[in-house]
């Protein structure tokens, strides 16, 4: 036992390594958009498992089984810490109970996607030295794309790290290809991707292409090359489709029904669907072929670009082990670019799994450049020490990363509409400052019309009430509500008729709209020295009206 832990020492610092360069401020970070469908989804998944109600597991086209397998832990997990730790029931404290039960279960996420990237850290360390591993892991680990949607209850931090280890696992098979169950490992985590997300079924064209180019650059023969593909591929086949099976409850009761709903949910939505959002500052539905390219500008880090434009100039220049390997990663990268550009709907973050196995390229770019430099470990460390300033500079707001070579936060806003809310400390400080300022209560309500109708309506002109777009309330809600504040949706005319603050995205600001009411412009708040949402007012005799 001691022997097999030795064997995989490097693998069990780089999951805790993982895992504690996200615990700050976990729980307390922010909230995403479907955060709530996510946690409604886990609770009934939960029941249905535990209840044996099988088909309640089918919950979502996406499907979203590993996401809600790992939350449903964290509520178990979160249940018995309740009772140990607070000697209560989480139900009777509300607030607490929100930031403390998402912590748990991003914990549980977080922890999953660690010893998932631990499998990957053992083939590049066996395949290519602990140098490579290690270059690669601090460059991917710090990545702030990839910190930001590892750390959220959310599809694309899963999906794209499962989906890393099985091509990986599987290039490690294709090395030796008498270790049946490196394919074996591929498979289960190619399951486990498409239990994320139905867009990792790339994997399987990939897989069986990727097996099949192998062959075929050893025999020199097609039709012999297909012949000696099939065999591994139908080997990582079935233990994708033993993992997916295993794994999903709904598949024991209902398969038709599950099918049926994924069929659905590729066509309807994932091909033919749209998604509406702010482009170059237009509104558009489809922002066209060029949208991932900006995104791969905005959204990837100095590190990754220079070295995948880096590592296509040298490439003959790279020893033939890493050639082939970077060969296996393009085709990758090159196919599921296409992937991601055909359909119509299109979003930032759908660019994880690309960015990933390119960062796999611009490792080798760095390590052949470090080596020709004659770097030791010092230098080397040094060199990489931008990467985790630019980490600490961010936290623990990542998804506010721009590439500052393409003018940073202050530019990439009005190019990337956020989709998920940005600046979210600042914002709950700016009006905690004119909580304290201008002599607010905190409020105690247990609802929004409890403080409306209590005092005849005047009881509201004493408490901190904001209005923001939906969207962005239900995402903001619980920090206004921790301090004794209320957030409510503009567009909800009976709320918004009593709140007195309302807040607009810079890259969204519509104000000049607002013609229910007379609201006047007060002041910025700000990130990191950028304005991202302006603050409007309106007179308080109005609200009691």
């Amino acid at each position: 036992m001691i022997k097999n832990f030795k064997n995989i020492k490097y693998e069990i610092l780089v999951v805790l390594f993982f895992i504690l360069t996200r615990l700050p401020a976990l729980g307390n970070d922010g909230f995403n958009t479907d955060v709530w469908r996510w946690k409604a989804r886990t609770y009934d998944f939960g029941n249905g498992f535990f209840t044996l109600k099988f088909d309640q597991t089918l919950q979502t086209y996406h499907p979203g089984v590993t996401l809600m397998w790992l939350g449903g832990f964290g509520i178990k997990f979160y249940n018995l810490y309740s009772d140990i730790v607070n000697h209560s029931d989480p139900a009777l404290n509300s607030m607490v109970t929100v930031f403390q039960l998402d912590l748990w279960q991003k914990i549980f996420i977080v922890s999953g996607q660690a010893v998932a990237f631990g499998f990957a850290f053992y083939v590049l360390r066996k395949l290519f030295g602990l140098k490579y591993a290690i270059v690669t892991f601090i460059l991917l680990n710090f990545e702030p794309f990839y910190l930001a949607l590892t750390r959220v209850i959310h599809l694309e931090g899963l999906e794209s790290t499962f989906m890393l280890v099985s091509i990986l696992w599987f290039y490690y098979y294709l090395a030796d290809k008498k270790l049946i169950r490196r394919a074996v490992i591929s498979g289960i985590f190619a399951g486990l991707a498409i239990l994320t997300k139905t867009s990792a079924l790339f994997l399987l064209p990939f897989i069986g292409l990727a097996s099949f180019l192998f062959f075929f650059r050893e025999e020199k023969h097609f039709f012999k090359a297909v012949k000696l593909s099939v065999r591994p591929f139908l080997l990582w086949l079935f233990a994708l489709v033993a993992t997916f099976f295993l794994l999903w409850p709904a598949l024991w009761v209902k398969p038709g029904e599950v099918f049926k709903t994924l069929y659905s949910g590729i066509v309807d939505i994932g091909i033919e669907g749209d998604h509406e959002q702010l482009y170059f500052g237009k509104l558009v539905t489809n922002p066209g072929p060029s949208f991932y390219f900006v995104v791969l500008g905005f959204r990837s880090s100095i590190y990754l670009l220079v070295g995948f434009i880096g590592v296509l100039f040298i490439r003959k220049k790279l020893p033939t082990y890493y050639k082939n390997f970077l060969d296996y990663l393009l085709v990758f990268i090159f196919f599921y670019f296409i992937q991601l550009t055909l359909p119509t709907k299109k979003l930032d973050r759908y660019i994880l799994p690309e960015q990933l196995v390119m960062m796999l390229t611009s490792s080798i770019f760095f390590v052949w450049l470090f080596e020709k430099l004659k770097f030791g470990k010092i230098k080397i460390l040094i060199a990489l020490i931008p990467v985790l300033l630019t980490a600490i500079y961010l936290h623990p707001d990542y998804l506010s990363y721009y590439n500052p070579a393409f003018g940073g936060l202050k530019t990439g806003i009005n190019v990337l509409e956020p989709k998920w809310l940005i600046g979210v400390d600042p914002l709950i400080d700016y009006f905690k400052n004119v909580q304290k300022r201008d002599g607010y209560i905190i409020s105690t309500d247990s609802s929004f019309e409890e403080l409306v109708y209590k005092g005849y309506g005047k009881e509201v002109l004493q408490v901190v009430t904001v209005g923001f777009r939906e969207k962005n309330y239900s995402q903001v809600w619980p920090f206004f509500r921790k301090f004794g504040a209320w957030a409510v949706i503009r567009n909800l005319t009976p709320f918004a008729n009593k709140t007195r603050y309302f807040v607009y995205p810079v890259w969204d600001d519509d104000s000049k709209l607002e013609d229910r009411y007379v609201i006047k412009y007060i002041g910025d708040v700000k990130l990191r020295g950028v304005p991202v949402y302006k603050v409007y007012i309106r007179e308080a005799k109005n609200l009691i009206e």
